[in-house]
């Protein structure tokens, strides 16, 4: 029998429930076992969910690097807000 999972973007929000703070490099690498498969699963659009979840108030940016090839790497975290949402809509 399969796992149930939940759908992408909420795994992906659920990912910061620890409030380490992340980038989408990670995300992937953390999700990428249970959601190999998904075409969403890419760098871009995980940027975008990501980017998404800041402008909805449920991530917050908590840092930014630059990587080995001089491209911006944004952290995120969960806010206070985020945290509540998941709690109530997600579990």
């Amino acid at each position: 029998m399969s796992k149930l999972r939940l759908p992408l973007h909420y795994a992906i929000i659920k990912h910061f429930e620890d409030g380490r703070p992340d980038c989408a490099e990670g995300v992937i690498r953390s999700l990428e076992s249970d959601y190999a498969g998904y075409k969403l699963l890419a760098l871009k659009d995980v940027e975008e969910t990501l980017a998404t979840a800041k402008e909805n108030g449920v991530l917050e940016e908590a840092d930014f690097q630059l990587d080995g090839a001089g491209r911006l790497r944004i952290l995120y975290r969960i806010s206070d807000f985020g945290k509540d949402m998941v709690r109530r809509y997600i579990g």
